[in-house]
């Protein structure tokens, strides 16, 4: 996986690993699927100290929605991810 794959944004306008994982969840018979737990565990440890996360890329056609800047936490990305864990736990 490249490195612009693994990094985690929002809106799920682009293929990337977040937007993949957010889709394959929601089958249950892949949730113990090798690749998809993979992928999983590289989203969730981007998890900070507090236990959120950040965005590590801002499309700028998005700038006047706020879904996050890269220097602070987003609730949004944050929320989308404890989704997700939740769902393949």
């Amino acid at each position: 996986m490249g490195s612009g794959f693994q990094k985690l944004k929002l809106p799920f306008i682009w293929y990337d690993i977040l937007h993949v994982v957010e889709v394959l969840t929601q089958f249950e018979w892949l949730k113990k699927d090798e690749r998809l737990l993979e992928m999983v565990k590289i989203v969730l440890e981007k998890k900070d100290e507090e236990g959120k996360y950040k965005p590590e890329s801002v499309w700028r056609a998005w700038k006047a929605w706020d879904f996050g800047q890269k220097r602070e936490p987003s609730p949004w990305l944050t929320m989308q991810i404890y989704k997700i864990e939740k769902r393949i736990s």
